[in-house]
């Protein structure tokens, strides 16, 4: 480098290397974001949980008066970190069943467990039935686990 004094020689190729670090890493950046629109959001779409119910099924005779009950355990187990509130309902025929309910209704997705209580009366029909158990995430997922009933 003819002409140039020592101190003004090196000031060039580190000012180009500043210049390639600032561009890599706006590229790198620009990957992550994109890597995570297109990978991280999708694993957070996933974040969900199980309902399960034990055991599957259940056999009651019809009162002549009252009622009858049976009872279930119902567990809900977190998929992926999932820790939103879950509200426990059921879907079911009154033909065959007067009520089913849960205690407790609901709690965290981290995981918890209910017992299912089943109720039939005197005008219960007889026959087998299916209660459909929902599970309802607060950000809106939905769950369900089937319960079959014999009404003898």
């Amino acid at each position: 480098m003819k002409g140039l004094l020592g101190d003004e020689a090196g000031v060039e190729p580190i000012v180009m290397k500043i210049m390639a670090g600032i561009i890599l890493l706006a590229v790198g950046l620009g990957i992550g974001v994109a890597l995570y629109q297109q990978a991280g959001m999708g694993a957070e779409q996933t974040l969900s949980f199980s309902v399960n119910v034990s055991p599957t099924s259940a056999m009651i005779g019809k009162p002549m008066t009252g009622e009858n009950t049976t009872t279930a355990d119902v567990t809900v187990q977190p998929v992926l970190g999932y820790n939103e509130q879950v509200a426990l309902s059921a879907n079911y025929d009154s033909t065959y069943v007067k009520d089913v309910s849960f205690s407790p209704q609901g709690g965290p997705g981290s995981g918890f467990g209910s017992t299912m209580t089943v109720s039939v009366d005197n005008t219960a029909a007889l026959g087998t039935t299916t209660i459909t158990i929902c599970a309802t995430g607060a950000n809106g997922t939905e769950k369900i686990a089937t319960f079959e009933l014999t009404i003898q």
